[in-house]
């Protein structure tokens, strides 16, 4: 088949069976958009299928049928893609399944959902550029309140993490919101191209009317203005095919921030640089004699790597405390491991007797003195902690370690935060001020949420401006740094390991545009960007009354300008002689 043919014959071929290639693309799609690391070129275009389909199936009989048999079907590619990870996670693989086919079943049914409104809309608004950004707004929103209060964040989501490149620049001004109004844009503009091709001549418009819709006959008028709202563009209006071209050169645009990033590391040795080490203290379980580690194996592996580092911080749930007790007598016991000026993050798993439930906690512990600081994991994981712990309340602090000579004058603010805390992109929304570094201990069942969480730390370090120190102690799990555009994975397993950073003197403890902001800027901005349509509308509609009021007052004034300007040269001749009289008076 010739490369002509074969264009002619697939929009034919898809408008005689919509259902059936939808449903079969969104399903294909799925597999590979709805994974724990999402990337944004797949679900760009799995959702640009799902605009489709809300545009092709809402305005006919049985349509909403259709849209539930897509909404199965993608929750099933996406459950799959979640099933290894969530077996793992509980102790029986049946509860896994059915927990994990749920939450994909309301993941997919909510994306679906927020299409098909999105939709029904865009109908409501005579403004070409507002119908089409109204989705991406939409989609921006509705993720964005998803990941609030969602005890997973912005994990089992439809929110990209992967393959943002030149856009990855936009997390600092509006998170994750930014990421998926791109997301949904590009969605936009990839199913307005592909609805112009598959309806775009005379002969596939028949074939919708006479095949699409068995359930009803749609006379030619209408069909020609309901399926897919997408006419071919030499009949969209002027005003809606320039809308659309100036959403896709926004995004070409949006682009070009990211090729003034710098993508390496920060050089340690220069005057404008503080040279600072970070370790992990990560032993591996079978080195030691009962297979299993406890506080002294962690304090031994402490004390190897310390002169090494500034920090030295241990995974989370490191070790367990029975008692209020127990965890001071530790405490004073890791104090005495303190070199200098030096700080021992532990991580920690204690039991709160007026609660009757464990905790999960990070302390940093310096040479004398009370913690520095502690946190309490805020974000439990479902069924897997959520039964056993006890969530905390309070957001993350900062501190102000002054380091002594040859650095002093040297200050690096430091905080930390636990593992899923990382999928909520508004933990840190809370900081007062930016945190050179933030500890992030960790501890992940498998290898595909080990990476999954590493995404999710990748991502708030470019929404905060920090670095990112992520540790994480669980089987396979991936530790590394991230810091922006720069991000490193310094092993993957158990293992001790220790990173000298450089961290820029002085240290620029201005917060970023979202970390400042937070999601409610980034609202206003994404609604923002779809009243600019009426914004321009109206500019040009009162620059054209202007125009027109200009041109009336012409046409009355004209007549009396031209009158005037012909009395003007009789004016001069009666002021003073010509030339030819000038000569005859000089003669």
């Amino acid at each position: 088949m010739s490369a002509t043919s074969l264009t002619a014959h697939v929009p034919s071929y898809v408008v005689r069976n919509p259902a059936k290639v939808f449903t079969t693309a969104s399903t294909f799609l799925g597999f590979f958009a709805l994974t724990p690391e999402p990337p944004l070129l797949a679900v760009a275009a799995l959702l640009a299928v799902i605009r489709l389909s809300a545009q092709t199936f809402i305005p006919r009989a049985h349509g909403y049928s259709k849209l539930a048999l897509q909404v199965g079907l993608v929750s099933v590619a996406a459950g799959t893609a979640h099933l290894a990870p969530g077996i793992q996670a509980l102790s029986t693989p049946n509860v896994a399944l059915v927990v994990f086919s749920g939450i994909s079943l309301v993941v997919s049914a909510f994306a679906v959902v927020v299409a098909g409104a999105a939709v029904h809309a865009s109908k409501y608004t005579n403004s070409p550029w507002a119908q089409i950004t109204l989705f991406p707004a939409l989609w921006a929103s509705a993720w964005g309140f998803m990941s609030r209060v969602s005890p997973v964040g912005q994990l089992v989501t439809w929110s990209p993490v992967l393959g943002l490149g030149p856009y990855g620049w936009i997390r600092g001004f509006l998170g994750q919101w930014g990421v998926d109004w791109i997301t949904a844009a590009w969605a936009v503009v990839l199913s307005e191209v592909l609805g112009d091709w598959l309806v775009g001549d005379s002969d596939n418009q028949m074939n919708l009317i006479d095949h699409v819709d068995h359930e009803r006959l749609i006379d030619h008028e209408n069909e020609h203005v309901d399926y897919l709202h997408t006419p071919s563009v030499a009949q969209l209006p002027v005003a809606r095919s320039r809308s659309l071209l100036s959403l896709f050169l926004l995004l070409l645009l949006s682009m070009v921030p990211t090729y003034f990033t710098s993508y390496l590391p920060t050089s340690t040795h220069s005057d404008d640089v503080t040279p600072f080490g970070v370790a992990c203290a990560m032993p591996d379980p079978k080195a030691t004699e009962h297979g299993r580690l406890d506080i002294e194996d962690y304090i031994t592996a402490t004390k190897q790597i310390q002169s090494q580092a500034n920090i030295v911080f241990w995974p989370e749930s490191a070790v367990r405390f029975e008692s209020p007790d127990e965890r001071e007598k530790a405490f004073a016991r890791i104090q005495n491991v303190t070199d200098g000026n030096k700080f021992i993050g532990v991580s920690f798993e204690e039991y709160v007797p007026a609660q009757g439930k464990r905790r999960n906690g990070f302390a940093l512990i310096q040479r004398t003195g009370p913690p520095v600081f502690e946190y309490y994991k805020r974000n439990l994981v479902p069924i897997a902690e959520s039964f056993s712990l006890s969530p905390g309340h309070d957001a993350p602090s900062i501190y102000t370690i002054k380091l002594s000579k040859p650095l002093k004058g040297h200050n690096i603010p430091v905080s930390a935060s636990i593992c899923l805390d990382f999928a909520h992109s508004s933990s840190f929304t809370s900081f007062t001020s930016r945190p050179a570094l933030i500890l992030a201990p960790a501890r992940t069942w498998h290898i595909g949420v080990g990476s999954a969480m590493w995404e999710q730390a990748k991502a708030r370090a470019s929404e905060t401006g920090s670095t990112v120190v992520w540790c994480d102690g669980g089987e396979g799990g991936i530790s590394g740094i991230a810091s922006g555009a720069y991000s490193e994975i310094i092993q993957v397993g158990p293992g001790s390991w220790v990173k000298r950073l450089g961290i820029p003197y002085p240290f620029d403890e201005r917060r970023t545009t979202y970390t400042w902001g937070g999601d409610g800027l980034a609202f206003v901005v994404v609604w923002a960007l779809l009243g600019q349509g009426y914004v321009a509308r109206a500019i040009w509609v009162g620059g054209r009354r202007v125009r027109t009021g200009v041109a009336g007052s012409m046409a009355f004034v004209r007549p009396a300008f031209e009158a005037l300007r012909k009395l003007v040269p009789q004016r001069r001749r009666s002021i003073g002689p010509t030339v030819d009289e000038q000569t005859s008076l000089l003669g």
